[in-house]
């Protein structure tokens, strides 16, 4: 099993509809490839995580970048994992704008979109992403 997470940047921010139709594409689409993981959005950006087999999750990864619905798409972390940390998700989401009680997480976001910080820092985005799971089913 492996997981990589990323953060990019919408090209506009995207209404309420237009989220709801890419989780539901990204669903289907999980879905078909075994992928599981996790979608974040805030303000314009996007933090996912997807997981499970290397190559899968890495070819998801390649369509996902030539994506032309966001840019600036930075590789924070993968990695060998001994489990799913969202076997019962082909892809959660969360609106973080309708959020706002994680101060920890969007100061993360706030602070770090687009930087090399979140490089420097990967292993937090990964623990951010399992304990968010653990404590939002």
């Amino acid at each position: 099993m492996f997981y990589l997470i990323y953060v990019s940047s919408a090209v506009k921010l995207m209404s309420d509809d237009e989220l709801i139709a890419l989780l539901e594409q990204s669903r289907e689409k999980n879905l078909d490839l075994g992928v599981t993981g996790m979608l974040l959005y805030k303000s314009g950006n996007f933090m996912q995580m997807l997981e499970g087999e290397k190559e899968v999750v890495l070819e998801l990864y390649e369509t996902i970048r030539h994506d032309d619905r966001h840019r600036n798409v930075i590789n924070i972390i993968g990695d060998a994992v001994k489990h799913r940390s969202f076997e019962h998700w082909s892809m959660g989401f969360y609106n973080m704008d309708k959020v706002p009680d994680l101060p920890t997480f969007n100061e993360y976001i706030d602070q770090n979109l687009n930087s090399r910080i979140f490089q420097a820092d990967a292993k937090f985005a990964y623990k951010f992403m399992v304990s968010f799971n653990r404590s939002n089913p």
